[in-house]
C-alpha cells in the first residue's frame, strides 16, 4: 500500500466526502470527473504547479500515476481519497488551501517599471516563438492564421469593453493541436491577465463578467480538460506558474526573478506555456498599454 499526502489543494477542490471516476492518466497527473460535476480534478505529482482544482501531492522520484485505470470508481471518506483497484491512499487532510488573487496585483500598465517587466517577457518570449516557428508544420499554418485574427478581434473588442462583441471567443475555443487546444491555451492566459487590470472600473467589470459567461458557455466546444482550465480562468483563478509570472510583471520584479517565472510558465507542454503567456501579456496590456505580439 502506498500512502501519500496532499501537499496544496486547490480552492476548487471538494471540502466534503465526494465520489469520482479516473478519467485521464498521465505520468505526472490524473484526472478524475467527480460524480456530481462536469468540471475535473487533477492529481499532481510534487513538482507539478498548483491549479485551481489541483491536489499535489508529495510523491516520491519515479512516482507515476500511470499505474491507476481510467474509469476505476475513486471515493474521498473523511478526507482519505481511495481507488477501487489500487492500494494507493491520498490523505487531504493536512493540504494547504491554494487560491489565487490576480485582481489584488492592480496591474498599472502606464508604470514605466512595469511596462519593462512586461517588455522583458514579450522578449523571452518572442525568442521561443522564433525557435518554435521554423518547426511549425504546415497543416497548422492555416490555423495559426484564424488565431490570430480571431485574437485580434477579441482585443479590440476588448478596448472598447463592448459586451456584444465576446462572442469573439468562439472562434479561438477548441482551436488548434494538442491536448489543451491552443486557442484555449491563449484564452486562459488572456482572462488571467483581464483579471489583473480589471480594477474598479464598471465598464471593464461588466465585461470581463460578460466575456467569462461567453467562455464558460462555449467551452462546450473542447475537450474535458481544456473545459475545466477555462471555466477557472473565467472565475479568475489560474495555475500557479501563470499567477507567478503575473505577479513578477505587475509588481516588477527584478530581471532575475521575471525571467525564472516566464521560463517556469514557458515549460508547461509543448507550447501551451507559449500560447497562455502570449494570453497573460496581451489581457495586461488590452485596457491600457494597447501593446501587440
Amino acid at each position: 500500500m502506498l500512502h501519500l499526502v496532499t501537499i496544496c489543494a486547490g480552492d476548487a477542490v471538494p471540502r466534503r466526502n465526494f465520489d469520482a471516476r479516473v478519467h485521464s492518466l498521465f505520468s505526472s497527473a490524473a484526472n478524475l470527473r467527480p460524480a456530481k460535476s462536469s468540471r475535473l480534478l487533477s492529481l499532481l505529482t510534487a513538482a507539478q504547479p498548483d491549479l485551481p482544482q489541483g491536489l499535489r501531492l508529495n510523491t516520491p522520484p519515479g512516482f507515476s500515476f500511470e499505474s491507476l485505470r481510467i474509469g476505476e470508481i475513486v471515493t474521498c471518506r473523511d478526507g482519505l481519497l481511495h481507488f477501487e483497484h489500487s492500494l494507493l491512499t491520498i490523505d487531504l487532510r493536512p493540504a494547504v488551501r491554494w487560491k489565487c488573487d490576480l485582481p489584488a496585483l492592480a496591474a498599472h500598465m502606464q508604470d514605466p517599471s512595469v511596462l519593462a517587466a512586461w517588455q522583458s517577457v514579450a522578449q523571452i518570449l518572442d525568442a521561443r516563438r522564433a525557435r518554435s516557428a521554423t518547426r511549425l508544420p504546415a497543416g497548422q499554418l492555416a490555423a495559426s492564421s484564424r488565431m490570430d485574427a480571431g485574437i485580434n478581434g477579441l482585443v479590440s473588442a476588448t478596448r472598447r469593453c463592448d459586451l456584444a462583441e465576446t462572442g469573439q471567443v468562439a472562434g479561438l475555443i477548441g482551436l488548434g493541436p494538442g491536448l489543451t487546444p491552443s486557442g484555449d491555451d491563449f484564452l486562459v492566459g488572456y482572462l488571467a491577465g483581464l483579471w489583473c487590470a480589471v480594477g474598479i472600473s464598471q465598464p471593464r467589470v461588466e465585461f470581463l463578467s460578460a466575456l467569462g459567461k461567453a467562455v464558460v458557455r462555449l467551452s462546450r466546444r473542447t475537450n474535458d480538460i481544456s473545459r475545466t482550465y477555462l471555466y477557472h480562468a473565467a472565475h479568475g483563478q489560474v495555475s500557479s506558474r501563470l499567477a507567478s509570472l503575473a505577479r513578477a510583471i505587475c509588481r516588477a520584479a527584478r530581471s532575475n526573478l521575471l525571467q525564472a517565472a516566464a521560463e517556469a510558465a514557458l515549460q508547461v507542454g509543448h507550447d501551451s506555456g507559449a500560447h497562455s503567456v502570449r494570453g497573460l501579456l496581451l489581457g495586461l496590456s488590452a485596457w491600457d498599454g494597447h501593446l501587440s505580439l
